[in-house]
């Protein structure tokens, strides 16, 4: 039962190749980076470089295989182009008597209500840090880390720029072993103490007894032609945010139909005249974070090896001069 949970909810944030596609300016040497702990936020890390500049924050945001995994990847690769990179795990999966035990048992164990909220006391507590600039403030994120993301960006205008890898324009149901007997009546986030209206899915729970054969975009894809009453409350308004935004997602993404998703985005935000670069790549799929050039295969998350890597190659550079250019004083 566990490794069918594991391979159904592999929404990962994908890892780079950093040299693949270098930015504008040579990065600082890989042991100029510090990390230190955050305090109240268990696992957090903030990577910078060494001195007393405050440095713009940049905050990870994984994806639902949960875990540190992501900023442990790129916090020293944002830390190197001179941010104050922000690796915050805020998931662990934990199914019980299913599996293993959770890598971190002190983390939320299920997708359930996650408090998008934490984020301002996350950037309180920065504020009292040395090195660390919270008025230049931006997301880095994929796949449910993006839905995260976007929540987030649409309640607090403190938030400066967003980076969202296969992202959502709805808040989607919840998932653990609380739903295991009782699929769509949970969320999977809540702010301020409140779950967050939700679209339930079509067959989650008979998509784990199937395991790596789920077809995870039909989930989602059915489950929202279901409830077409439910889109107006479920849908991020992501209008509310003023502030630049990056879409990168692929029409052939296995794992949710990013690519329609982003394109909601994108019009929601284009009618009130808001910045908002789009970039999606018609035959690449969910594994696009990044600028590997790396043709490597991902069959749980579609697209064609060779079509990912020029995705990724393509987009890693805009990525760079987006934040730069929203992170910029």
């Amino acid at each position: 039962m566990r490794a069918l949970l594991a391979c159904s909810l592999a929404l990962t944030l994908p890892a780079i190749a950093p040299a693949s596609v270098p930015p504008p300016a040579a990065p600082a040497p890989a042991d100029a980076v510090e990390t230190a702990d955050i305090a109240g936020f268990p696992h957090a890390k903030l990577y910078r470089l060494a001195g007393e500049k405050k440095r713009p924050v940049v905050v990870i945001l994984a994806g639902a295989e949960g875990g540190d995994g992501a900023g442990k990847r790129f916090g020293p690769i944002l830390a190197q182009m001179g941010y104050a990179a922000i690796s915050l795990p805020y998931y662990s999966p934990n199914w019980g008597s299913y599996g293993p035990p959770p890598e971190y048992p002190d983390l939320p164990g299920s997708f359930i209500d996650i408090r998008v909220d934490q984020l301002a006391r996350l950037r309180t507590t920065l504020a009292g840090m040395p090195g660390v600039d919270v008025e230049r403030f931006a997301l880095f994120a994929g796949s449910k880390g993006s839905e995260f993301a976007l929540i987030a960006a649409s309640h607090y205008p403190w938030i400066d720029a967003v980076v969202a890898y296969a992202p959502s324009d709805l808040v989607w149901e919840g998932w653990g072993l609380e739903t295991l007997e009782a699929e769509g009546t949970r969320s999977s986030f809540s702010f301020d103490g409140k779950p967050l209206p939700f679209m339930p899915y079509r067959g989650f729970v008979e998509g784990l007894q199937k395991g790596p054969a789920a077809d995870l975009r039909a989930i989602h894809e059915n489950g929202r032609a279901d409830h077409p009453g439910r889109e107006t409350a479920a849908r991020i308004p992501i209008e509310n945010y003023r502030g630049p935004l990056m879409l990168i997602a692929g029409d052939r993404d296995h794992l949710w139909n990013s690519g329609r998703m982003s394109r909601n985005i994108a019009a929601t935000r284009n009618a009130r005249g808001l910045k908002t670069e789009t970039l999606i790549y018609p035959q690449a799929g969910h594994d696009l974070a990044g600028g590997s050039a790396d043709p490597r295969e991902d069959p749980r998350g579609g697209g064609t090896p060779a079509a990912n890597a020029q995705a990724r190659a393509d987009s890693w550079p805009k990525v760079v001069a987006f934040l730069a250019g929203a992170l910029t004083p």
